[in-house]
């Protein structure tokens, strides 16, 4: 019995002064957010929109007929304003993104593992042009690179 007491109090104790030194000293809590560091939102509107008008004008992207049918000049400002909320808020800014789950504002559009890198490849040229830091880009990317499996659409025949 004394030995699991003593076992308790002691995680007890640990727990405790852990608890305290975090409070004393808090990990990172001055820290500017990503958002802060990249720029605020005048900086990710600039980034979202400069992507969103090559995205939306590029070839490869375009070859895929559903993509091309919804992703037009005129959904631009629309697509424009839910990108921007997005990545404020992933990136810990103030803004809040109400639109669809990834998967929905994608379901249909049927994108490849070809689009999806090309995609990519636009937002880095982008992110490059306005010479986003290379821990921030990466760090941005990070973020954005599990959405992958909410928008791309792997068919049965080119999983085989």
């Amino acid at each position: 019995m004394t030995t699991s007491i003593t076992n308790r109090s002691q995680v007890l104790g640990a727990a405790i002064a852990l608890l305290i030194l975090i409070n004393a000293n808090p990990v990172h809590a001055d820290d500017p957010s990503l958002y802060e560091r990249l720029g605020g939102l005048p900086a990710i509107s600039l980034a979202v929109n400069n992507f969103v008008d090559d995205f939306i004008q590029d070839p490869v992207i375009l070859a895929n007929p559903a993509v091309e049918e919804k992703k037009t000049p005129e959904a631009a400002p629309y697509i424009k304003f839910q990108v921007t909320a997005l990545l404020c808020e992933i990136t810990g800014g103030p803004c809040e993104y109400t639109g669809l789950s990834l998967a929905e504002a994608h379901d249909g559009l049927n994108v490849s593992e070809q689009e999806w890198d090309r995609m990519v490849e636009l937002f880095i040229d982008t992110l490059d042009s306005l010479e986003v830091p290379e821990g921030e880009k990466e760090e941005l990317l990070g973020l954005l690179g599990p959405t992958k499996d909410d928008i791309v659409v792997t068919s049965a025949v080119e999983s085989s």
